[in-house]
């Protein structure tokens, strides 16, 4: 079995010219946004003025995060093929889908209510405050354990090109991605994810070409597998882990599912209109199609070249195959492109975990006078307050880049179901939504920690969020319904 060390070939010369002049950059635009950042609906969504180009490569790059790049490679390395074609038809469809479901309605509702989160939207809908804490707490809940999980990324990337503490990385990229969001707000963070969506292709296309190489060509290399374990050929992969109903729920979860994260969700109230919105769903489905096709691929192509990796060292497979591939400079310049996807996940998170307490909580309940102006000052405080928890949570590491983020989107899908019902149907209500939301939660947590066997071999959003999805609507016909006025803002006259 191969041990990190004996794998590992610091470079820090290289790395840290390179990684150096990136972090310069990310601070340039950062600079650069906060001269156009003095107004509240700025800083959390572009005063709703992003084109095309912007707005659907910050999608996608904030749907890649340390999990496409990391994560799910070293799942592929794990489990084969099987591994392969889940992911991929899963991100494929997580800009589609909630385009096609949603994402119309939020750009008419956003701007003519001057929406800036998703607690917004629900608590206009629901008539409630109630609901407004609720989602503004658990999104900051799940939100934190997902930042946390791209800063560990970083760790291991530092670690394995420097030969330096992977708390270092953890600190180090924390720190960038704070700065440039503490100033430049949603426009750093959208501006910078665009050179870092572009970086993020660059290094999946040169990945998997390195890979194809090391591994001695597709043939030599499926001829490998088969010798290793015809397992990694097929479905459900080594181990059995792939089966179909943990198979079909991934599907669903990359997919369907991504209309729950709040990070993907705002992002429709930057747009400008509804053709930008098409033309960005164009440009943003591409991207992903193209790096988690490559970049998973070249997981699975290692286990022909660096066997017997095990337990949380999988995560290093990606690193470790542009350092034995290609020289340090050039090695180290595409690793930024990783470093870029957890940076573009990570200040989007940030972004949006600070609106769930200073737009949400603050502004809307606990000081309604609160001016924007203060507002504004505030949310840059707590930008550095969130973003040293997310590193704090990376420091501790508790389990694989994969599994983290997993169980933090698997929480925040579970708001699916009010945010579906809401749009809808008129007869969903408040109580409805707030009692079957926690009753989601609660069930879904219990199966994620403890119960996995209540899943039926599910993932453990699927059960939990469609009995939130029954508890809402029978809970519905029994609760008082939302007012004739607010029925007519979202649907229109009857």
């Amino acid at each position: 079995m191969n041990t990190i060390e004996a794998l590992i070939k610091p470079m820090p010369g290289a790395f840290y010219t390179v990684i150096v002049a990136y972090f310069i950059l990310m601070a340039a635009i950062g600079y650069y946004s906060a001269k156009r950042t003095d107004t509240l609906r700025e800083f959390f969504v572009m005063g709703g003025k992003a084109g095309a180009v912007v707005a659907g490569i910050a999608y996608f790059t904030t749907q890649y995060s340390m999990s496409t790049f990391m994560g799910c490679p070293a799942t592929c390395y794990k489990v084969g093929f099987a591994g392969l074609t889940i992911s991929v038809p899963g991100l494929v469809f997580s800009m589609i889908i909630p385009a096609l479901l949603i994402g119309r309605k939020l750009i008419k509702l956003g701007h003519k209510y001057h929406f800036l989160t998703v607690a917004d939207y629900l608590a206009d809908r629901y008539e409630s405050t109630g609901i407004r804490i609720l989602q503004a707490i658990l999104m900051i809940l799940f939100l934190i354990p997902m930042m946390g999980a791209q800063t560990i990324g970083a760790g291991i990337i530092l670690r394995t090109f420097t030969g330096a503490p992977e708390w270092v990385g953890i600190v180090t990229m924390g720190l960038i991605v704070i700065f440039y969001c503490l100033f430049g707000g949603i426009r750093g963070a959208m501006l910078t994810d665009v050179v870092q969506g572009l970086l993020m292709v660059a290094t999946a296309v040169v990945t998997f070409i390195i890979s194809v190489r090391m591994g001695g060509g597709f043939e030599a290399i499926s001829r490998k597998l088969f010798e290793m374990n015809p397992e990694y050929l097929c479905h459900p992969g080594v181990g059995g882990i792939y089966g179909w109903p943990n198979y079909v729920s991934m599907i669903v979860l990359w997919s369907f599912f991504s209309i729950g994260q709040p990070t993907l969700f705002t992002k429709f109230f930057t747009m400008k209109n509804y053709k930008v919105m098409f033309k960005a769903i164009i440009l943003g489905t591409l991207g992903m199609w193209l790096s988690a096709t490559l970049i998973e691929w070249s997981g699975v192509n290692a286990i022909a070249f660096i066997p017997g990796l095990a337990g949380k060292d999988i995560d290093f497979v990606v690193p470790i195959i542009l350092q034995s591939g290609v020289s340090p400079i050039i090695s180290s310049l595409l690793i930024a492109g990783i470093m870029a996807a957890g940076m573009s996940t990570i200040d989007s998170l940030l972004i949006v975990s600070t609106g769930g307490i200073i737009r949400d909580i603050y502004q809307n309940v606990i000081n309604k006078g609160a001016t924007d102006a203060q507002v504004l000052k505030l949310s840059r405080v707590f930008v550095v307050l969130i973003g040293l928890l997310g590193i704090f949570f990376g420091l501790s590491r508790p389990a694989t880049i994969f599994k983290v983020i997993l169980f933090a989107f698997g929480g925040l899908g579970i708001w699916v179901a009010p945010i579906l019902l809401g749009m809808y149907w008129k007869g969903a209500t408040k109580h409805a939504a707030i009692i079957s939301v926690i009753i989601g939660e609660i069930l879904f947590v219990l199966m994620t920690l403890k119960y996995r066997s209540w899943a039926l071999g599910f993932d453990p959003l699927i059960p939990a969020w469609i009995v939130t999805m029954i508890f809402m609507i029978v809970i519905s016909f029994f609760t008082p319904k939302t007012s004739q006025e607010t029925l007519k803002r979202h649907f229109g006259a009857s």
